[in-house]
């Protein structure tokens, strides 16, 4: 239990070193940059508690409300963390008055804690797959699974190593969080089809279907802002 929470407290840790450094090499290293990201990381580990709380575990919080804030119990749901984060920084920026586009910091950020968070959800066993012959499968609830967690943090991995690449080399301000949204989107939406499914769907989970409306989001959101505004500093 003990370095499952560290995992995964490193996990935040490593995406708040990436942020800080995204946002010096932006110049964006700044008062309201600060509260801005302190406003998404806190903002987005809130709502991903509660989504998950009252999505999967709303008896029992009922039953526990304070279990809500014990940190060694599960709830973390990144998808609802994403969602949560993105709109808390959209509405802190525009309460301070920011106009300029600040996702590309998450961007590099976000998969960086994730391959060291899922990290952490592998040794608690949460998040686990569902039961398989694979060779490669772990045993984990009485059972022998996939590995999950450990698709995911590869694919994190991944998904940072591309963006790293292309950082430098996409035109608008904003477009690579939004590449790593589908991204993410569809590494999820793969992952999800063998994950341990309370309900198993006759087509698409839940979670499926949360992972390709954010999909959906961002490719709207590239359509809607091919405009160039401010160009990256790569440009």
């Amino acid at each position: 239990m003990m370095l499952g929470l560290f995992l995964t407290a490193l996990g935040y840790g490593v995406a708040g070193v990436v942020l800080v450094h995204e946002a010096r090499r932006r110049r964006l290293a700044t008062n309201g940059m600060a509260v801005v990201a302190l406003w998404g990381f806190v903002g987005g580990l809130l709502i991903a508690r509660l989504a998950h709380w009252l999505l999967v575990e709303r008896q029992f919080l009922l039953s526990h409300p304070a279990s809500f804030l014990d940190p060694r119990l599960g709830g973390r749901t990144i998808l609802a963390g994403v969602a949560g984060g993105w709109l808390c920084v959209a509405l802190t920026k525009r309460r301070l008055g920011i106009r300029r586009s600040t996702g590309d910091l998450w961007a590099l950020a976000l998969p960086a804690g994730e391959a060291v968070g899922r990290l952490g959800c592998f040794v608690n066993g949460c998040c686990h797959g569902a039961v398989t012959t694979v060779p490669w499968a772990v045993w984990q609830h009485e059972a022998w699974r996939h590995p999950t967690q450990l698709y995911s943090a590869a694919w994190a991995a991944i998904t940072y190593a591309l963006l790293r690449a292309w950082r430098d080399r996409v035109p608008c301000e904003g477009d690579l969080f939004r590449a790593y949204l589908v991204l993410f989107g569809l590494g999820r939406c793969v992952i999800e089809s063998v994950r341990a499914q309370d309900q198993p769907a006759a087509w698409l989970s839940l979670g499926q279907q949360a992972a390709l409306a954010l999909v959906a989001a961002a490719v709207v959101w590239q359509w809607l802002s091919r405009r160039c505004v401010t160009p990256s500093p790569g440009c």
